[in-house]
């Protein structure tokens, strides 16, 4: 007696344990589009964005294209802003979408210079934001005004 077991029969349980192994990247490509059950479990998982220096700017736009819909869902950041084919990688995602829900956030400026005007408005709005990070690479180099203004919001924020 041969018995199968299929991806569908998995309880949804299971599917929320793998998807907190996985980034927000791997979830879009691996997930998306198999059937409307895991396209439901997928509006409610937080996701993780990670984006690597060893990234592609197709996979960059990709990850945007599904963000579109789930930015209200990521809850943490970890990003280069210079990845293999592209520069600003940074401004790229914080220009088209609103982080609502960010708690934490890991920015590698790997290039020069690194243009944080919307990053720093949306900072103002984040609530829920508990650990934020930049770090500056060789190269790289944050404007005088943009770190004074980082420091003030980060001074000023009043997170929940």
């Amino acid at each position: 007696m041969d018995t199968y077991t299929h991806i569908e029969d998995l309880s949804n349980e299971i599917f929320f344990e793998i998807f907190d192994y996985l980034h927000a990247i791997d979830i879009f490509t691996s997930f998306t589009s198999l059937n409307k059950r895991i396209s439901s479990i997928l509006q409610s998982i937080p996701l993780r964005i990670v984006v690597l220096y060893n990234h592609y700017r197709h996979q960059i736009d990709f990850l945007s294209s599904h963000l579109t819909f789930h930015a209200h869902q990521v809850i943490s950041i970890e990003i280069y802003d210079k990845i293999h084919d592209y520069t600003s990688t940074i401004s790229l995602l914080f220009n088209r979408h609103n982080f609502i829900n960010l708690e934490s956030c890991v920015m590698i400026t790997n290039s020069s210079p690194t243009k944080l005007k919307n990053v720093i408005k949306q900072i103002k709005s984040l609530n829920k934001l508990v650990s934020f990070s930049i770090y500056e690479g060789k190269g790289s180099a944050i404007s005088t005004n943009d770190k004074s203004d980082l420091i003030q919001i980060m001074l000023m924020h009043k997170s929940s």
